[in-house]
């Protein structure tokens, strides 16, 4: 008989729901109270703090509205975004009714319906050689409307909302996306973006078409106390006792991001055994198996920066991103002069290896942090 090992109870990069996600019930009631009303929602919150995991938990225990989802991620033109909506609508039911509804309604985009040979179920694409424009979103918002069920009511999520900005004609877009949206008052529309100057610039700049049509919720940091009870719980259900300090530490290196600290658990997880109980000592080993999985990714990114960038970035993973034009880190790092550290600062955002958070600056990836260090760069 072949023993098995049990999988890790931590899960991360995904949507989260149920006993998978740590509750926050303020936040849950709030969002909740928001979508019965058939309010529009801004959320923000940096990444992976759960924004995406909360929509559809909170949606979940509402029980009756459905999700049409559509992830602006990297998303550079019109035709991109145009192609995601109507992805987003298709993905709610793949049935004939909706199909039917598109052909109808997007005659003008040219879709194309199947029947996928290995399901049966039907399929819809639009034609590759119809460039869309910002005025096609007009159509596919009213099929959005037409979707509308009293029993089945939708709730519309625009998932990293802020790179609509990455478009050429972002104002435009914005305002076709306004002048419908006012009009949907029974359908609330949920904005969650990751980029906080960005998103602000859409919800609070007077000049955008966008200023002021969300209520905004802000979505930090898990509660310390209840998460770490969360992340103690995970490990008890493979009889692994983990110790305060081992979980403090944890949540430095992770910066308190949730995603980071449940990668990190689930490392901690798979390079211990049952029964065990963890501590710092246990911390090195699993770093290790996440830098083994991640290296390659973290050698690409020494390929494209120069030895000004590389030294300020280990500048910063040493002594943190508080200060990182001072004279003291200047010193530190072997940077001659501020302006060449302001450079150096912007390639890397620019590249999004460091973000500004607050007042300081930090590694988009903690890990990249820690595998500087661990390489004594």
């Amino acid at each position: 008989m072949v023993d098995t090992v049990p999988a890790s109870p931590f899960k991360y990069g995904q949507i989260v729901k149920g006993s998978d996600f740590c509750r926050r019930p303020e936040l849950e009631k709030n969002l909740a109270n928001q979508i019965r009303r058939g309010q529009n929602v801004y959320i923000q919150g940096e990444r992976r703090t759960g924004k995406s995991s909360l929509v559809w938990e909170t949606v979940r225990r509402l029980k009756k509205p459905r999700i049409v989802y559509i992830d602006l991620l990297e998303t550079k033109t019109s035709d991109d975004l145009i192609r995601r909506m109507v992805t987003g609508v298709i993905s709610l039911e793949r049935s004939r009714g909706i199909i039917s509804k598109v052909l109808q309604k997007l005659a003008y985009l040219r879709p194309m319906a199947s029947i996928d040979p290995l399901s049966g179920m039907p399929t819809l694409a639009l034609d590759a050689s119809v460039q869309l424009k910002p005025e096609s979103i007009s159509g596919v918002l009213d099929l959005i409307s037409d979707c509308q069920l009293k029993t089945k009511p939708l709730v519309v999520v625009f998932d990293e909302f802020q790179d609509i900005l990455n478009l050429k004609d972002a104002a435009e877009t914005l305002a076709q996306l306004r002048s419908k949206l006012q009009f949907q008052v029974d359908i609330p529309y949920l904005f969650a973006g990751s980029v906080r100057n960005k998103m602000n610039t859409i919800f609070y700049d007077p000049d955008s078409a966008f200023f002021k049509s969300a209520i905004p919720i802000d979505v930090g940091p898990l509660n310390k106390v209840e998460f770490q009870t969360f992340i103690a719980d995970k490990f008890k259900t493979g009889k692994r006792k983990i110790t305060t300090n081992a979980m403090g530490r944890i949540f430095d290196i992770c910066f308190n991001v949730a995603g980071d600290i449940q990668q990190l658990c689930s490392a901690l997880w798979d390079t211990t055994s049952y029964g065990n109980n963890i501590g710092n000592k246990q911390i090195p080993y699993a770093l290790e198996q996440i830098f083994a999985h991640e290296s390659k990714g973290y050698e690409t990114i020494l390929q494209v920066i120069s030895g000004l960038q590389l030294n300020f970035l280990t500048g910063m993973a040493r002594l943190g991103g508080h200060a990182p034009t001072s004279s003291k880190f200047l010193k530190q790092s072997g940077i001659s002069q501020a302006s060449s550290a302001q450079s150096a600062l912007k390639r890397l955002m620019d590249l999004k290896v460091v973000f500004k958070h607050e007042n300081r600056y930090r590694f988009v990836n903690p890990f990249f942090r820690a595998w500087l260090l661990y390489k004594k760069f």
